[in-house]
């Protein structure tokens, strides 16, 4: 007798990384990345294997190239930018000079050479804690994949569907999503990434549903069964009952009130009931994003990343950096745009220092360490800031200080530009804000020495938590002990605090705890001057604000400071949070 189907309801929790609830049929997308085997060849065949891989190439980038001319046909252009960089990373030279040369000097067939060099790359990626670098490990798997279907003589069929479907996948590449019909495909669940993956970008752009990291998922979910996918809470439910679907479907319509509210009202400032305003600005590091950061309602961009540009393309001149920050400040005038300049190293691998392994990037050559170490790259990059602080408000930070000592030799690499370009005839603004990012616990207990270098304070909460605690927070063995309320945090977060009201330096954070809006109220207490967030959150945080009362949040704070466990504290913030916002937080 055959086994009796499971018609069971089963919960599947992950992170969420786009709002929403959809309710459709499953397609599972699997993998299809194979190692080829190691044969050797002869030298008389090692021209034919070398003019497999310039074929290879070459239909792989003829293919990349009609897929950018069809997503720009159909209005989607910025997703079309992601292109350009698989396009780089299909010609770059030290990849294929090195493939050439081992098919040459080893006589190895050139898909096993090929698929080896890459895999290593994506090895180095797979773990970082780095968003951007992250998704460039889905980069070189989609490249890796294209690439290697033409050398076995492979096509990838279309994702076509003839009905609405949840995709459900181990990962998610940009090609996977632009092969997509979209008009069928209602979410995402897939067992990996993070909030700036591919699929979060395409989700939260297109406005459906998509959770990340439900392990195992592929396995045990699969194409045809029935799901109902709910975005805001992480949750992918299997086989859901038809008390549960009734009880979603007036969710949604609450939760579709709600955000019109919350849209309507963004554009306005965030001032607490009794009259403490506080600034919500927007992180920020793709062009693309400056018309979502424009519509959120946030007052600034209070950190601009500068990696993404430079890891495209390390060589990019003084020129094409300023051409890409004054586009940056001209589209978001008369808002403040702080730019970060470069934090490499530890596990944002520049692609120049990869080749020379650290035994613990994380407390070696990294942030503005590598800056001051690389003058004529820094200087480069500076330059084209000062040159983009001309056409709107720019501010300018230093990442991954550690003393004040590195503050001054920063500043000092900065007015030696503006010397420069002064002397070349560019009229600077007087006046440039420079900060310093506290993300290190040298730095934060030290707040009251750097104070009087700067104009703002700006707390990087990810890795000042996880120096602070000494926990990798996506090391499972330990996350659990990843805690943005632990006391010492609070307590160095309050140090920071203290150090700028008494210099009348401003402190922002630009970190996830920002975001938080169970915390809001305890960052308020301690005394933020500004909240630094995605941009989907800022229309939340800025209402949450609005519903507090200053003088409640500052005694929440004093207690909170009083207490030694991390979840008390939580919870004492969210009970404030409960009675000011319950529709917030539901």
């Amino acid at each position: 007798m055959p086994p009796t189907p499971d018609t069971s309801e089963r919960l599947w929790r992950g992170l969420p990384v786009s709002s929403g609830v959809a309710e459709a049929v499953v397609h599972v997308l699997k993998d299809d990345f194979d190692e080829p085997a190691e044969r050797p060849i002869g030298q008389d065949k090692v021209d034919a294997e070398l003019a497999r891989l310039d074929h290879a190439i070459a239909a792989t980038k003829k293919e990349i190239l009609a897929l950018q001319t069809s997503i720009e046909e159909r209005g989607e252009g910025s997703e079309g930018d992601i292109f350009e960089t698989h396009l780089m990373l299909l010609e770059d030279i030290s990849v294929l000079d090195h493939v050439r040369k081992t098919v040459r000097n080893k006589g190895l067939n050139v898909d096993f050479v090929y698929y080896k060099l890459m895999r290593r790359h994506m090895e180095a990626l797979r773990g970082v804690n780095d968003p951007y670098l992250r998704e460039r490990f889905i980069d070189i798997k989609d490249i890796t994949q294209r690439v290697m279907r033409h050398l076995r003589g492979e096509q990838r069929a279309e994702l076509s569907f003839d009905q609405p479907v949840i995709i459900v996948a181990h990962d998610l590449t940009p090609s996977d999503t632009v092969q997509l019909d979209r008009s069928k495909v209602m979410g995402f669940a897939i067992e990996t990434g993070s909030m700036n993956s591919h699929a979060a970008i395409i989700a939260r752009s297109l406005g459906m549903p998509a959770v990340l990291r439900m392990h195992g998922l592929c396995d045990e979910v699969h194409t045809g069964e029935h799901v109902l996918l709910d975005g805001s809470e992480g949750l992918l439910i299997q086989r859901p009952s038809a008390e549960t679907l009734a009880r979603y479907r007036q969710i949604e319509a609450q939760t579709e009130a709600q955000e019109d509210l919350l849209q309507a009202l963004a554009s306005q400032p965030a001032i607490t009931i009794d009259g403490r305003e506080i600034c919500v600005g927007a992180n920020g590091e793709f062009v693309d994003e400056l018309d979502s950061i424009v519509d959120s309602g946030a007052e600034e961009v209070g950190l601009f990343r500068t990696e993404f540009v430079y890891l495209e393309d390390p060589d990019a001149s003084e020129d094409a950096l300023s051409a890409l920050y004054i586009e940056v400040v001209q589209r978001l005038v008369p808002r403040l745009v702080v730019f970060r300049t470069l934090d490499l190293g530890g596990d944002k691998l520049d692609p120049r220092l990869a080749e020379e392994p650290e035994p613990n990037p994380f407390l070696g050559w990294r942030g503005i360490r590598v800056s001051l170490g690389r003058k004529d790259f820094f200087k480069r990059q500076l330059r084209a800031l000062l040159r983009a602080s001309c056409h709107g408000p720019v501010g300018i930070m230093f990442p991954m200080v550690s003393g004040v000592e590195e503050v001054r030799a920063a500043k000092a690499v900065l007015q030696e530009c503006r010397v420069e370009l002064e002397g070349e005839g560019f009229a600077i603004p007087e006046k440039i804000e420079v900060g310093a990012m506290i993300e290190i616990p040298s730095a934060a207990v030290t707040a009251d020495l750097i104070a009087p270098e700067v104009d703002f304070f700006s707390l990087g909460t990810n890795d000042l938590i996880q120096y602070s605690i000494a926990v990798d927070r996506l090391n499972e063995r330990v996350a659990d002990l990843y805690q943005a309320t632990h006391p010492g945090v609070l307590r160095m977060i309050r140090m920071v605090v203290d150090a700028g009201q008494r210099f009348n330096v401003r402190t922002c954070m630009c970190g996830e705890m920002a975001g938080d809006v169970e915390l809001v109220p305890l960052l308020v207490g301690l005394g933020l001057d500004e909240l630094s967030i995605a941009c989907g959150q800022v229309p939340r945080v800025k209402q949450a604000i609005r519903k507090l009362n200053q003088f409640d949040c500052v005694t929440l704070a004093i207690e909170a400071l009083k207490l030694s466990d991390a979840a008390e504290i939580r919870a004492l913030s969210r009970v404030l949070a409960m009675e000011a916002y319950p529709e917030l937080l539901a």
